[in-house]
């Protein structure tokens, strides 16, 4: 498969849009809107028509409150519409690796709130999607979603086996970045801007040792206490942290 390149991933990243004037300009350009938020009550004439125009380019549509439109965008009056804009839209494993932004590879994890709450993290930061690689049955995984906020709407979220995701993430020449208290270097000692998959493994067992021999990279989050290991999801936070700070407006 031909790696893309790093230009062309980049104009596919994810971007929101928070006036109807860029939701207008992007479905003018007939650029894939992936999501619609629209505020609950009643709204314009304008923004009714954009959200027609949008459901019929095949956007999903969302009714959200008042108040969580304003949390989302900080503006004391709601938004009638909130949108994202994405590239293609990410069905398979293999089409997510060929995409820009950062991909996370859950391996292994067992709890539903620890997932959960990386989704939300995740999403939250505006990286491309995520992978799990777990032997889930459906209820944990519909539990994991809940308690993300139900992230899933605003990002893929695809499950496959390790080897899969490896596979892929190789083919489309990703930098493999994982993530163990093993790790000899920093989450801010290494190159996030390059496309990559962050790896993370088990609460308990961490990564297999199959999965931290595919990594370019192993990185640790610096601890000073007693306790082992930071929970799943704060590790991952700080290393959310650091890829958004090398990354500026890689989220739009």
């Amino acid at each position: 498969m031909a790696t893309a390149s790093r230009a062309g991933r980049a104009m596919r990243r994810r971007r929101r849009l928070e006036s109807l004037a860029a939701l207008r300009a992007a479905l003018d350009r007939d650029e894939r809107i992936a999501v619609v938020l629209r505020r609950e009550g009643e709204i314009g004439v304008e923004a009714a028509a954009l959200l027609e125009r949008a459901r019929a380019s095949g956007a999903r549509v969302h009714v959200e409150s008042a108040r969580a439109m304003q949390r989302m965008t900080g503006d004391a009056d709601a938004p009638e519409l909130l949108a994202l804009q994405t590239g293609p839209a990410a069905g398979s494993v293999e089409a997510l690796m060929a995409e820009g932004g950062l991909v996370l590879g859950l391996v292994g994890l067992r709890y539903p709130g620890n997932v959960g709450f990386v989704l939300r993290a995740v999403e939250t930061a505006g990286a491309a999607g995520v992978v799990l690689a777990n032997d889930w049955a459906e209820a944990p995984y519909e539990e994991a979603l809940r308690l993300s906020m139900h992230a899933e709407r605003y990002l893929p979220v695809l499950r496959a086996p390790a080897a899969e995701l490896l596979r892929h993430a190789r083919e489309a020449g990703r930098r493999l970045i994982a993530l163990e208290t093993s790790g000899d270097r920093t989450p801010w000692e290494v190159d996030w801007t390059a496309p990559c998959v962050l790896l993370v493994g088990s609460e308990a067992e961490g990564l297999p040792r199959v999965v931290l021999d595919a990594a370019d990279e192993v990185v640790r989050v610096p601890m000073a206490g007693f306790i082992p290991s930071y929970n799943v999801q704060a590790a991952v936070g700080v290393a959310l942290g650091e890829w958004m700070r090398q990354t500026p407006g890689a989220a739009g």
